[in-house]
Formats: C-alpha cells, sequence, structure tokens
C-alpha cells in the first residue's frame, strides 16, 4: 500500500522467515501469463518473526531467487515486496464526515486509539471506501518504519529498487478472491509454518487481520514429542498422515488435536466478534484456506466439520486465468498454495505499474 504509481516492469517479492519468493507476470492481449517465478529455502534464524537477522545472507539468497527463476530469468529490477502478517496493522474504521483536508487528522487520531504502535514511528496508508455525508468508512493501514527500512535497504543492496511495501493481506486476498465470489463476507486462512493467519474480507477491502502460533511447527514439535521421534522424522509422517485415523496415523492426530482445537477455538470467537463489531447483519460466507499446511491430508474437511462453514482451498490462479480458458497453471493447485502472496504481489505489479 506504500509507494508512488509508475508504469514499469515490476515483480513481485515475499521474504518471509522460511522461504523467499519471486514472481513475475506479463500481459499477452488482454490476458495474464507467468512469466516467471522462483522460491528458495531460508536456513531458519535468517529471519524472525519477520525481522531479517543475517542481512548478507538475505541479500545472497534474494539474488539466487532471482537468478534461478524460471521459465525466464526476471530482468526488472523494480519490486513490490510483502511486509509479514504479523508486524502489519490494518483495519476498517468509521470516522465522522469530514473534508478531504482533515482526513489524514481524523485518521490519524483514530489509528492511536485502535493499534497498538507509535503513529509517528509508522507509515501510514489509508483510503476512503464509503462516505455518506455522515460518517466515512476508511481503511487503514500501518506498518512500523524501522522494519520497511530495513526491508527497503535489503532489497537496494542486491541491486534492486523497492516500489512498494504491502500488508501480506491484502496480496492474498488480490491473489485469492474475485468480484464473482460472494458479497457477503470470506474469511482466509493462512495456514503457514510458524503462524496461521486471519484475514476477513468484505467487497471490497480486507476488514480485519489477526494470527496465531498455531502453525505446522507447532504440529511438529507435538508429534515429536508425543511419538518420541526426531524433527526430521516428525515432519514425514505430519507429511504422510495429515489428519487421517487409520492404524499408522491416529497417534498423529492424537498429538495434533490440542492445537487443532485451539485453532477452531479462535476461529469461532473471531467470527462471533466480526460479527458484533462490523457488520451484525452478516455472517462469514465461506471460508478459504492457503498456505503451505493448507497441503496437510483432511484439514478442509476437519475444519469444515468443526466450524460448519463451506471450505475451499485457495486457487491463486483464478484473477491470472479466466473462466473457461483451458489452461493449466505452471505450477500444480497444492504447490501454488504457498505461492499466493508473491502472486498477489505480482498481479499489483503488472496491473498498477
Amino acid at each position: 500500500m506504500f509507494g508512488a504509481k509508475k508504469k514499469i516492469n515490476a515483480f513481485g517479492l515475499d521474504l518471509s522467515d522460511r522461504s523467499i519468493k519471486v514472481a513475475q507476470l506479463q500481459r499477452v492481449g488482454d490476458k495474464m501469463d507467468l512469466y516467471s517465478y522462483g522460491r528458495q529455502d531460508l536456513e531458519e534464524g535468517i529471519v524472525k518473526n519477520g525481522e531479517i537477522l543475517d542481512r548478507k545472507k538475505v541479500i545472497d539468497a534474494i539474488k539466487k531467487t532471482v537468478d534461478r527463476a524460471r521459465p525466464k530469468p526476471i530482468k526488472s529490477k523494480f519490486v513490490v515486496y510483502s511486509i509479514p502478517e504479523s508486524k502489519g496493522f490494518i483495519r476498517v474504521i468509521k470516522i465522522p464526515y469530514t473534508e478531504e483536508k482533515n482526513i489524514e487528522q481524523a485518521v490519524r487520531y483514530e489509528a492511536e486509539q485502535l493499534f497498538p504502535i507509535d503513529t509517528n514511528e509508522s507509515y501510514i496508508d489509508w483510503q476512503v471506501m464509503s462516505n455518506d455525508n455522515k460518517e466515512m468508512d476508511v481503511i487503514v493501514a500501518l506498518v512500523p518504519r524501522i522494519l520497511v527500512d530495513s526491508y527497503s535497504s535489503v532489497i537496494r543492496e542486491v541491486g534492486l529498487v523497492p516500489i512498494v511495501a504491502e500488508i501480506e493481506s491484502i496480496a492474498i486476498t488480490r491473489s485469492l478472491i474475485n468480484k464473482n465470489q460472494s458479497e457477503r463476507p470470506i474469511l482466509v486462512i493462512d495456514l503457514g509454518k510458524d503462524r496461521t493467519s486471519f484475514i476477513i474480507f468484505k467487497n471490497p477491502s480486507v476488514q480485519f487481520t489477526a494470527s496465531i502460533p498455531v502453525c505446522g511447527e507447532e504440529f511438529i514439535t507435538a508429534i515429536a514429542k508425543n511419538l518420541k521421534i526426531n524433527k526430521a522424522s516428525a515432519e514425514d509422517i505430519k507429511r504422510r498422515c495429515g489428519l487421517k485415523l487409520d492404524e499408522e496415523c491416529k497417534e498423529v492426530f492424537k498429538s495434533i488435536q490440542p492445537s487443532l482445537h485451539e485453532m477452531i477455538n479462535y476461529i469461532n470467537k473471531l467470527t462471533y466478534y466480526y460479527k458484533e463489531h462490523f457488520t451484525a447483519s452478516e455472517d462469514i460466507a465461506k471460508v478459504i484456506i492457503c498456505g503451505g499446511e493448507a497441503k496437510m491430508i483432511g484439514i478442509s474437511s476437519f475444519l469444515s466439520l468443526q466450524i460448519k462453514k463451506e471450505i475451499e482451498k485457495g486457487n491463486p490462479w483464478i484473477n491470472i486465468i479466466k473462466t473457461g480458458e483451458k489452461i493449466i497453471p505452471p505450477i500444480s493447485r497444492d504447490d501454488s498454495l504457498v505461492f499466493v502472496t508473491v502472486l498477489g504481489l505480482a498481479i499489483r505489479a503488472l496491473e498498477e505499474f
């Protein structure tokens, strides 16, 4: 959300604790095509909780990811990059109607009351979503200056030009949701290795976001402890078993059941909070899951049964490949679940810059 408009050939870059991903789209007539993409895993501890701890290794990893991108090399220097969801804050707020020249002051005042972060040490951006001459709905995003500046600095050291920093949730919803989906609120659950993020979207914008530490790493730790095996073996058996309940796998499910129920309880609290505080007459229409842990066997069925909502795995090609086009995506449906954020960034890079 942060940057200036300019018609240039840009690409998306998603830096997380576990990996670096890049993607670039190109326009072919009235269609979008995946021009190039790549992924590079990061050693543990290079980036932690969204903070870059080893600049040199991150710089080297970004260079390798860009250089090894396929099927065509990325030659652009211009980057649209992501800010970790856990480090950004985004909400839709209501303010009394005010003239345009006074909106910034009103937004900053509300943000100071709402967000647990010093607005003077943050980059803040907003957009008026609706205005009835009495009240205004405004989407507001804040990120710490020190974090954005550290990411921008690293990208520049690679020899690239950062043009926009965007909070993950915005890129994710751009990737997974199109105008033909429900007008009612949608909950997106990003199931990651280090955290699970929740994004409530109601056309045309993200309404609310939150994160919890229930994640793939917690599942692996629980399995390793319960079965008295090392983490590598626990990760392998988690991949094989998922949430199956056959003889081999029932102890795996038993190991991660407490974490799963913690997640379910949080989802129920979140949906209730949204219904009570945002749009009292509307409940969540459906749930979309994405992220690496969304590939876990049985996770969709389990969540659907527990929260009694329609669940679907995210489709990051929904806004790239038009309905009816007989095109097979270059990344499989399951594997593309980990490219959701960077494809959302790439869409913005193509459409806006």
